[in-house]
Parts: structure tokens; sequence; C-alpha cells
């Protein structure tokens, strides 16, 4: 009895130990009528070393679960209540524990643990594609894009879109939206960097045109260019389209350069759709020489000098111009005209509008000065030869100026109608006992007519004839501005 009961002790302790082991691992509770399992058991295949009945046997294992049931108060076979240390007995030898492992109640069993399921190998992401519904949108149409990944299988499939140009495609609370005139990419970029994307043309539709030169002036054969301003200014498809309304005047290239041609007006027209405006051009023909002409460029004081206008070329557009005289000699009349108010040069110049200018330059004889300077260079030559001088009588100076104009057409002593040159005289009243006559032509100063009077015998004599006291001298010009000179000598 001593020995029963110090194996029943053991049992129970043992007992205690694998129901702390159980609860520690978490295992499930044992079966009505099948011992607890034993918590350094795995599971094992069938046939596997470890899995035979009798090692637990041989651990005294499938004892100690025998007298676990049997502590616990489990019915025992009949005739042995009296006497359990029987059975512990056949434990001691290993058959019972043997035959006990056999059983299907009383055997230790493996643990139903499952193995990890394997991780299925990932699958990356090798295209992306964004398909719209549209290429070309208006301005404020919201954008659906479509993306399509590839392979379908990817594992992580997802992407983040954005725009290459926000001016032109944006997002705005999670729609995008073509926001301005232009080409923007829609880029959709996958979780491993795999990028694809779409181009988007925003439309905006040109609304009004402004030209810098609403109106403009040519010359002809020069060109200009006229450049177009469009609204809104982030409008799209402005390939603008130039016409002129009439080419002989002036036509436009497609850049709308202008080229004028002939004189006159025309429209130049700038069209984007139906939408245009116009720049209104007059082409003028301007003025490249001008010539001025007077009728001589030799005058005599209180001549009105008409002035002639040439203007190269003919169908000049604008022939007004501007007279100029410079030059004391003379002055502007009110008709155009220029009068010879003195002895000397004046210069004439015209101004066309465009700013070409011609000029004339005339002189103007003083004809009573000359006749006046004659008469003192005479008298300087009187008084050299010792002789007294001449006095100045106004009848002998008017017969001597109608003989200065008489041989401008009749070079000679002869008067144009035949009569001896001493009518004159007659004429202007002159009284004379003894006269003579110096004649001369084409002398332009009296310095020069006097000389040559001089150099000349006969005149010579005529000036420094001691019986003549009185003179007379008159100066004459023709149209050619050819000056005619009279010395009329009385006594």
């Amino acid at each position: 009895m001593k020995f029963s009961a110090r194996r029943i002790i053991a049992a129970i302790l043992a007992a205690l130990f694998l129901v702390g082991l159980a609860a520690c691992r978490n295992l499930p509770p044992p079966k009505r009528g099948q011992a607890a399992p034993s918590p350094y058991v795995t599971q094992q295949e069938p046939g596997t070393p470890g899995a035979d009945s009798s090692a637990g046997a041989s651990d005294g294992i499938g004892a100690g679960a025998a007298e676990v049931q049997e502590a616990a108060g489990t019915p025992s076979a009949p005739g042995t209540s009296e006497s359990p240390g029987a059975s512990g007995t056949a434990g001691a030898s290993g058959t019972a524990g043997a035959s006990g492992t056999t059983g299907t109640e009383g055997a230790p069993y493996a643990l139903e643990t499952s193995e990890p399921t394997p991780a299925l190998p990932s699958v990356a992401v090798r295209r992306i594609y964004v398909d719209l519904s549209s290429k070309e949108v208006a301005r404020g149409t919201p954008i659906e894009p479509k993306v399509n990944i590839y392979p379908a299988d990817a594992t992580d499939k997802t992407y983040t879109l954005s725009s290459s140009d926000e001016d032109v495609l944006r997002e705005a609370d999670g729609q995008w939206l073509a926001v301005g005139g232009g080409r923007a990419d829609l880029i959709a970029t996958a979780a491993n960097g795999v990028r694809g994307k779409a181009a988007v043309t925003v439309v905006v539709p040109v609304e009004s045109i402004s030209l810098d030169k609403p109106k403009a002036t040519i010359a002809r054969g020069e060109k200009i260019q006229l450049t177009p301003t469009y609204s809104p200014d982030d409008a799209t498809g402005m390939q603008a389209s130039f016409s002129s309304d009439d080419k002989d005047v002036a036509t436009v290239g497609r850049d709308g350069t202008i080229h004028a041609v002939g004189a006159g007006k025309t429209s130049i027209r700038c069209t984007v759709g139906e939408v245009s405006a116009s720049c209104e051009v007059t082409v003028v023909v301007p003025v490249a020489v001008i010539t001025v002409s007077t009728d001589s460029r030799t005058y005599k004081v209180g001549d009105k000098v008409s002035i002639t206008v040439e203007m190269v070329p003919d169908d000049a557009t604008d022939k007004k111009y501007t007279v100029k005289v410079e030059g004391s000699a003379a002055s502007l009349t009110g008709d155009g005209a220029v009068s010879c108010d003195s002895g000397g040069e004046a210069t004439i110049t015209v101004t066309t509008a465009n700013g070409v200018a011609g000029s004339r330059t005339i002189t103007i004889v003083d004809l009573a000065a000359f006749a006046d300077e004659v008469f003192r260079l005479t008298n300087v030559e009187r008084a050299r030869a010792g002789l007294p001088a001449f006095t100045s009588a106004a009848p002998l100076t008017k017969a001597a100026a109608v003989r200065a104009n008489e041989i401008i057409s009749s070079f000679s002593h002869d008067r144009p109608d035949g009569r001896s040159c001493f009518s004159a005289l007659e004429e202007s009243g002159v009284a004379y006992s003894m006269a003579g006559e110096n004649i001369a032509m084409g002398q332009r100063t009296p310095d020069e007519a006097v000389r040559g009077w001089m150099n000349s015998p006969s005149h010579r004599a005529a000036i420094l004839e001691a019986g003549y006291g009185r003179l007379g001298v008159g100066v004459a010009m023709d149209e050619g501005g050819r000056l005619y000179w009279a010395q009329a000598f009385a006594d």
C-alpha cells in the first residue's frame, strides 16, 4: 500500500504538470475518455520517426495518461476497484502503457496545426495607357480620362494623374478641366513609376481682332507690316488670312505684309473664322524730282516773274508746293509770281509736300542805275582826257532810252521805221546844233559798255568830243536778258 500511494501521488503531480503545459500552449481540451495531449508532441505524418505508440510507453506518457484518467475518477474495470495498483503494476512493465497508446480513447493526439499559405509572386505594371473621348475640347469642358493598366493581373494598379501645363489642363474639385487655350499632356503614373500620357488640345475661339494700323498711307513701291492682335489673349487656332479689296492699289502677303502698287485707296482685311478687322490703306505717288524754270535768268526792276514748276513722275498724287524767295532784289506777289524790286540776284525755291525741292536763281537789273553808272564812268574818261564833265538833261536821257529800246529790234543808227536816230531827239524836245550817238549790245555791266566804247576809235571820239556838253544814257533789255546801251550827245 505504501508503494501504491507513492505512485498515485506521482501520477497526480504529472497530471497537474501536463494540464499546466496545455494551458500555456493553448491546446484544445481533451475529449471525454481521451488523455490530454502532450505538449511535447508535434504534428507528424504517419510512419515518420517518433510516431510509434510504443515510444510513448517507454517515456511513461501513456502510463501517466492512464493515471490521470484514474485520478479523475473514471470507471475502472470490474473487480479492480480495490486493486488499482494492478494496473499500475502493468504500467511499470510498459506493456499496459503500450496497450494503452494503441487505443483511440486514451492515446495522445498530435496538434492540428496548418502550414502557412505560400505568398503569390508580385506582378509589376509594365504599361499604362490614358484614353480620352476627344483630344480636342473647348475651354471649360471637363476631361474624363480612362486609364488602362497592362498586364491586367498587375499586383498594384494604383496611379496618379498630373498635367504638363496647368494653365491649359488642371484638376479642380476632383475633376479635370480644360481651363486655357493650348496643348497639354494628361499624364498617368503607376505606383512603380511607369507613365503614360495623352495630349489634349484646348480650343479657345477668337472673339475679336485688332490691327496695329487701322489706317496707313504708303508710297508706291514701298511696303509695311500689318500685325493683328487677338482677343482673348489665349485664343487658339489663330490662322489669319489676309486679303485686299483692290489689288491694283495694294496687295497683301500671307504674313500681313502690304505692298503698295498704285495710287488709290483700298481695304486690307484680316480674317479668323467669322471674325475680321480691316486697315484702310492709301497709296500715294510721291514727287521724286522738281524743276523750277522762269522765262529768263535776267530781269529788270519792275518786271514780274512767272514760275513754271515741273514734277516727276507725272502721276504724282500730291503736287502741292510752297515758294520761297531768298534775296532782297525780289519778293513774292499775291498770285504766286515774283516781283523784281531792285537790282541784284534772287533765288526762287519751290518745295513739294513730300520735301523735294528745286530752285532757280535770277538776276535783276536796275536799268536806271546802270544808266547812271554809264554816265559816271563816261565823265571819268572825260576827266582823264582833261575835258569838262557832261551835264545831264532829262529830254536827252528820254531820247537815249527810246533809242536803247529801238536797237533791240534793229541794231542800227537808223530807227526801226527807217528814220535817222536824231529824230528821237527832236521827238523828245531836245534842241541841239550838234549831236551824236553811241550804241552797244550784249555787255553785261556799265563798265563793260564804257570800256567797249573807249576801245573803239569812233565811239571814243564821241565820248571825248569837246563840243559836246550834254549826255543822255539809255539802257534796255530784251526778253532773253541781253542788255542794249545807248549814249545821246548834244552841244
